[in-house]
């Protein structure tokens, strides 16, 4: 029917100035698509040349995003007949359960985590739970209480120092664990996460090519965090590789924690707040005065920002800032 076709193809959306690789996109779509159920088993999908004029790309493009999805096992080509779908989607179950264990639900990231966990899981026949850990007490028993329950976990931990704390407890889990963020240290867990290290280094290479020769680091005070100490590390080598000597980091915020996303945006807009107050004495009792500062995270670059400004030190002119998750 050729109006379902057309149909199906309007389902597939790719974007031409994204950083993932056309094929890769289309790929993604269409997996989705038929894991889903959306497009049933037993259907006939769009054609090479429909999908070219539709998403005005190549054929070549086209053909290996295909070509994944057919060795995934998920169509079929049948010659003079086109196109199928050969994968029925399972239906979700009670006892197949995906549960997403977070710190802290105040961020962006997190909802856009929750939000790719859900659509995954659910094309997958899976049921999503959420849980909120405020503390290491909590997060192991949450932990516990899923393992009755035969559940898989994506975790974004607390902070969790070397060496570990309640070792025994986590170790003792016996359910799969995948974490998100940051590293578990003692436990040999997969680990989703960024290269806090290889994109720190390009950040301090650029600082390093403008011509800066005193960089600072600003941090919040858990610099013990895998995330953060791989980017300190960072900071520490393209100095010392280029004849610079690295200083201990500016640290702001609460003691013991994180700077959550809350605090951020509130400390940014009271000219009052201990964080900006923090960064200006930092500033103002520096010798040499710093002409760029590595913000380990967007929000601490943000609270830079405006600390620059009520100083009446203009960007960039007199301070270069960078922040890392580009939010």
């Amino acid at each position: 029917n050729l109006a379902l076709l057309m149909n199906q193809t309007t389902d597939v959306v790719i974007s031409q100035n994204s950083i993932i690789s056309l094929h890769t996109q289309l790929h993604n779509e269409l997996r989705q698509l038929i894991l889903s159920g959306r497009w049933p088993n037993a259907t006939r999908i769009p054609s090479e040349s429909e999908f070219v004029e539709h998403l005005k790309i190549s054929r070549s493009t086209v053909r290996l995003a295909l070509q994944h999805i057919e060795v995934e096992g998920l169509i079929e080509r049948i010659a003079g007949r086109g196109t199928f779908v050969t994968y029925t989607a399972v239906q979700a179950r009670a006892e197949r359960i995906i549960a997403f264990v977070t710190c802290d639900f105040d961020s962006e990231h997190q909802l856009l985590t929750l939000n790719g966990i859900e659509s995954e899981a659910r094309a997958h026949g899976y049921q999503v739970s959420f849980s909120q850990a405020t503390n290491h007490q909590e997060e192991i028993d949450i932990l516990e209480r899923l393992q009755e329950k035969h559940a898989g976990v994506i975790l974004w931990s607390n902070i969790l120092q070397a060496p570990l704390q309640n070792d025994n407890r986590y170790k003792q889990l016996r359910i799969p664990i995948v974490l998100v963020d940051r590293k578990m240290y003692g436990l040999d867990y997969d680990c989703v996460i960024s290269d806090n290290y290889g994109g720190s280094r390009n950040l301090m290479q650029h600082f390093v090519e403008l011509g800066h020769q005193h960089i600072v680091f600003l941090s919040h005070h858990i610099v013990e965090l895998s995330s953060v100490k791989d980017r300190y590390r960072a900071y520490q080598d393209v100095l010392r590789e280029n004849g610079l000597t690295p200083i201990d980091p500016w640290i702001i915020g609460p003691p013991g924690k994180e700077m959550s996303f809350k605090r951020a945006l509130r400390s940014s807009v009271d000219n009052k707040s201990l964080e900006l107050q923090a960064i200006k004495d930092y500033m103002l009792n520096a010798h040499p005065r710093p002409t760029a500062i590595f913000a380990i995270n967007d929000l601490l670059a943000v609270l830079a920002m405006r600390a620059m400004k009520l100083l009446d030190l203009p960007l960039p002119d007199a301070v270069s800032i960078a922040g890392f998750d580009d939010i």
